[in-house]
């Protein structure tokens, strides 16, 4: 049970009671274990607001993952399953569902669970500070799981970017095995090429438990897990990491820099927007932009082939044409091509606003495909036609609704003839000329109809 005290949660578990203050809630590893994950993400949702306050006092981690709670939107992150294969002597099975209450790996064989289909929940900020809560040996796995989480974030900038590690694992020929206590009771360690296994055994039972640290966690969080890795484990462990010429630590950024940085990222890299906020306070030099606008572009260019909300896409829109991306059009109506309409459908829009008119309107057309299986696709298409009067395209379009043998769409034609009449085109504000358009006359090929079909063609065709 947990109770909010304003500045801390009080978390009681049976005989087991613990104050959660913020700096901790903020920093720590599984905030809150114990609790269903679903109270969890509540409990850390509601916190940010009490730590406005104390945002200041925060660790550099600790406002790190202030700002990820902060611009997390959970209820755009759409439930997807994800199916992959752990091999040692055997193939273990196990499924990833990621949904807006966080990350559930189904254990299907099983491997460290007691019986077949057993379910371990993880938070999203320990997925996305220390990494997979199971193992995922496959880099294509984890960046899949990166990816689901990275579209629910309200901007560009570096939370979304401060994602554990992505790295291949480097090739393990034999298990290493590290091994400590004596003949009734024994704690081991097994380094696996997918991760770490900790357990204990006993004279009596044999295997007391088995659990799993991945190799990512030990790089983020070498604190947390000293009770665990000693320190001549973790180097050996970081040895085998360092293969491949792998580097897995980073030399500590200039602190000055790392905020000019964030403050670029987070605003794309656009002065008017960056003088805006932050004024004198910003002073990077025009060598580091260089180098960050080369990361900030490469980031765009990828997240536009998996987000599906407007307000992202038109971000990236406007970091695009601001920095000169050459053929925007062409990327946008490429990452139109794929399945997700709620994506096409922001595209749309986007294309729209960025004076990109054919473009705007094949894609925006392009969701007619499904009026069939919703008549919501084709009301919000013909609603759009309503704000897009001088395309030259969608003019083209009406005036095949209006000449075509397709009632609905007739109909929808002349509904957004009146639209653009309403919205100030005053040469078809004409109610006879609308009365005129009837589907009736129409198909008796009367000549008051084919007389008012020419007057509004040449209407349409005169903007």
């Amino acid at each position: 049970m947990l109770e909010f005290k304003g500045t801390y949660i009080h978390q009681q578990l049976g005989s087991f009671e613990k104050d959660w203050h913020i700096p901790e809630l903020f920093t720590c590893y599984q905030p809150l274990a114990g609790e269903p994950l679903a109270v969890r993400l509540y409990a850390m949702q509601q916190m940010v607001y009490a730590a406005e306050e104390y945002f200041g006092e925060l660790s550099e981690d600790g406002q790190l993952r202030y700002h990820f709670w902060k611009q997390l939107r959970t209820s755009r992150i759409e439930e997807r399953k994800y199916k992959y294969s752990v091999k040692i002597s055997d193939n273990y099975h196990w499924e990833l569902t990621v949904n807006s209450e966080g990350l559930f790996y189904k254990d299907l064989n099983p491997m460290y669970s007691q019986m077949a289909g057993q379910l371990h929940e993880q938070l999203f900020s320990d997925f996305w500070f220390y990494g997979p809560l199971m193992p995922m040996p496959n880099l294509e796995d984890r960046k899949w799981a990166v990816s689901q989480i990275r579209n629910a974030f309200l901007q560009i900038g570096p939370v979304s970017q401060k994602h554990f590690e992505l790295f291949e694992y480097p090739t393990l020929p034999i298990d290493r095995f590290w091994e400590d206590g004596d003949h009734n009771v024994k704690d081991f360690v097994n380094m696996r090429h997918f991760g770490l296994e900790h357990g204990s055994t006993n004279w009596h039972d044999g295997l007391v438990y088995l659990g799993f640290i991945p190799f990512e966690r030990l790089l983020a969080d070498p604190q947390g897990l000293e009770r665990v890795i000693t320190p001549a484990i973790r180097a050996e462990v970081l040895e085998h990491l360092s293969a491949k010429d792998k580097k897995p630590y980073r030399a500590p950024e200039d602190p000055t820099k790392a905020a000019m940085k964030e403050i670029y990222l987070s605003n794309g890299g656009m002065h008017h927007y960056i003088h805006r906020e932050h004024g004198t306070d910003y002073s990077a030099s025009p060598v580091d932009e260089l180098i960050w606008k080369r990361e900030l572009l490469d980031d765009v260019t990828q997240r536009l082939k998996t987000i599906d909300h407007y307000s992202g896409l038109s971000f990236i829109a406007q970091v695009m044409r601001h920095h000169g991306v050459p053929d925007i059009e062409a990327k946008f109506l490429a990452a139109a091509k794929q399945p997700n309409l709620k994506a096409r459908q922001a595209i749309g829009q986007v294309l729209g606003e960025q004076r990109y008119d054919e473009a705007a309107a094949q894609v925006t057309l392009s969701l007619l495909e499904f009026e069939d299986e919703s008549d919501y696709w084709r009301n919000y298409v013909f609603n759009s036609l309503g704000n897009m009067r001088e395309n030259k395209a969608v003019q083209r379009f009406v005036i095949q609704c209006l000449k075509g043998d397709d009632e609905t769409r007739f109909k929808k034609g002349v509904e957004v003839l009146m639209s653009w009449g309403i919205k100030g085109d005053t040469s078809l504000m004409d109610r006879d000329l609308w009365l005129s358009l009837n589907w009736q006359d129409a198909c008796a090929a009367d000549p008051h109809f084919n007389h008012a079909l020419e007057k509004a063609i040449k209407l349409i065709e005169s903007k």
